[in-house]
């Protein structure tokens, strides 16, 4: 039901000012300027064009066809997203941007009776898994992943001796008196997931693109693929692998333990959560694939002697060339070992703070190398290799069968060359995730 349009302004008016603070920070926020700026319109009975709106609000001065240039679209999709989120189980009257249209309209509450909560369209998760559920099932499944991992981050580990490992080289720079302020934190590689919708409202797939890795990504693939808007949306979920959580049995009483007398103590996010801010502030453990580094990435393989291959199960040594591949996948079965290759290293922060790796190609490496930094024998041989430095790499070759670890014998360690890591420079080598073939080829659908 409309309002009549006197009634109508007004109303649109009180009711854009009680939002105004949902869709954009200040007037320099994109964001809030399109939203003014089609309030403005709204209000005066005009309904802006592409064109109009291209050179208003987004300052694309020249004679530009808006019709090649899809920024208006992409702002558009995203005002009406983030419209959807804020009525969500609001009751009454709510701004709209109608499909095909670019002005606000104040509506009653879709399809509901007075007093009745409104029910917008389903743009999230949430409202669309109500009708699938083998999805909900799915869902349900990562959620109780995602809980037993916080549970066992948040878990108060009682008072103990100090884990032997502790006084190992490799966890020396937690210990150090010079650190001695900082938190020491746990990174987990999480991995981020799309919905794939029907028609806009219905999410019917999970999909794991290897070039989107954030909401970012999407908003920006989003961005030059216009006509994937409503296919591919925002779900605001990701896994993680299944490794994790018995490498962090390993890994937390020995993180937890450095921190006891600091009067910050460690805690844990997922790589997805890491900031520039948050790394400057803490010593940062990370645990897990090589292809989940994130942020560490680039300063990392910038002082590494390895880079990455044809995709992240291929290390490649850059003085030898010889490459290192793990056989994951290759072979059916759990009764045909296979190769695997963990990697940890330990190398400074960009702030005077240190950065632990603890990683490898597939689920057997990151547990084996779990296992191997909390082992103080396994430890010592490594400091020997090293000599003892805080700045180093090394690769293991790891056998397994199934999940079932048989051993590990190290292939390599070395220096690494971090001088100028943090100063901002350009990666020196492409990542498979950042230089994909093609979209389509590189994402793995999840069906219901």
């Amino acid at each position: 039901m409309f309002f009549d349009s006197h009634e109508n302004s007004k109303r649109l008016v009180a009711e854009a000012e009680r939002i105004r603070q949902e869709i954009g920070s200040s007037r320099t926020d994109t964001m809030l300027r399109l939203f003014d700026y089609l309030l403005e319109h709204s209000v005066a009975g005009h309904a802006p064009k592409e064109l109009e709106i291209y050179h208003a609000v987004f300052a694309k001065g020249g004679a530009s066809d808006a019709s090649q240039d899809s920024t208006v679209r992409v702002y558009i999709h995203k005002l009406r997203k983030k419209l959807d989120e804020y009525y969500t189980d609001r009751p009454g009257p709510r701004i709209v941007i109608p499909k095909g249209e670019y002005r606000l309209t104040l509506i009653a509450a879709p399809g509901a009776a007075e007093g009745e909560p409104a029910r917008p369209i389903a743009t999230t998760i949430g409202n669309s898994l109500r009708k699938h559920k083998a999805l909900t099932l799915i869902v349900m499944l990562f959620a109780v992943l995602n809980i037993a991992f916080w549970a066992l981050m948040s878990w108060a580990y009682p008072s103990q001796p100090l884990p032997p490992a502790a006084n190992s080289f490799f966890w020396r720079p937690l210990y150090q008196d010079g650190v001695a302020s900082r938190p020491s934190l746990i990174v987990v590689a999480d991995y981020y997931l799309i919905g794939e919708a029907v028609d806009d409202r219905e999410v019917t797939h999970f999909i794991r693109d290897f070039s989107i890795n954030s909401r970012e990504d999407l908003e920006q693939y989003l961005m030059n693929h216009p006509q994937d808007f409503g296919h591919y949306i925002d779900i605001n979920l990701s896994y993680l692998p299944s490794s994790t959580a018995v490498a962090l049995d390993d890994i937390v009483p020995i993180v937890k333990a450095a921190d006891r007398k600091k009067t910050r103590p460690s805690g844990s996010i997922i790589m997805t959560h890491l900031n520039p801010d948050i790394l400057r502030k803490s010593n940062i453990v990370y645990v897990g694939f090589l292809s989940g580094l994130g942020m560490l990435r680039d300063p990392l393989f910038q002082a590494s002697g390895f880079s990455i291959g044809e995709s992240f199960d291929e290390l490649i040594d850059r003085k030898t060339g010889k490459k290192y591949l793990a056989d994951w996948g290759m072979f059916e079965g759990d009764s045909t070992p296979i190769n695997d290759f963990g990697y940890i290293a330990s190398m400074p922060g960009p702030a005077g703070n240190h950065i632990l790796i603890v990683s490898g190609t597939r689920d057997a490496a990151v547990m084996q190398m779990a296992e191997l930094v909390s082992d103080p024998e396994q430890l010592a041989a490594l400091s020997k290799r090293v000599k003892g430095s805080d700045s180093f790499e090394a690769l293991y070759h790891v056998r397994s069968i199934g999940n079932m670890n048989l051993d590990s014998s190290l292939l390599i360690a070395r220096p690494l060359q971090t001088r100028g890591i943090w100063n901002g420079g350009k990666p020196n080598q492409l990542f498979p995730d950042t230089n994909p073939q093609s979209s389509r080829l590189n994402e793995r659908r999840i069906e219901n």
